[in-house]
């Protein structure tokens, strides 16, 4: 087992013991650039299952990856790719940013909060779609 997938599966058994000693049904926890979203599971034999087959699909770590490098939302709240309707978007796929350039908008509680580039770079995907809701943490703009 390689190093990276021993301590993949070290977290998880840990976070799982921590969830049986809370006696929680589901856990989400992020820290530096890892993210971690665990669901309780009655069948202990399929949650085992489940694990071994995302160490074994390279191409979900690769599109993981991705992911956690993306731009993640501060808040929850509505998202808007363009500062009024009708009006041009702040930005599209293939596009350079700068750090600090308004990427868009999460309307949350009645407020405007702009979401900025944290990084120059060129916008490779955009996740969501216009006036959607978002979640806390979820994948806004991908940047390389």
């Amino acid at each position: 087992m390689k190093k990276q997938e021993k301590k993949l599966t070290d977290d998880i058994d840990f976070l799982s013991k921590l969830m049986e000693k809370n006696n929680l049904k589901e856990l989400e926890i992020s820290y530096d650039k890892v993210s971690y979203k665990l669901t309780k599971n009655s069948n202990e034999n399929k949650k085992s299952t489940n694990i071994k087959k995302s160490l074994d699909n390279p191409n979900k770590a690769s599109i993981d990856q991705k992911t956690e490098a993306s731009l993640k939302s501060p808040l929850v709240g509505t998202a808007y790719l363009s500062p009024e309707p009708g009006s041009k978007k702040f930005i599209e796929v293939g596009q350079n940013v700068k750090i600090g350039q308004v990427l868009l908008i999460i309307e949350a509680m009645k407020t405007m909060n702009e979401i900025v580039a944290d990084k120059n770079g060129i916008v490779k995907k955009i996740y969501i779609k216009n006036e959607t809701p978002v979640e806390f943490g979820e994948p806004l703009v991908l940047i390389e």
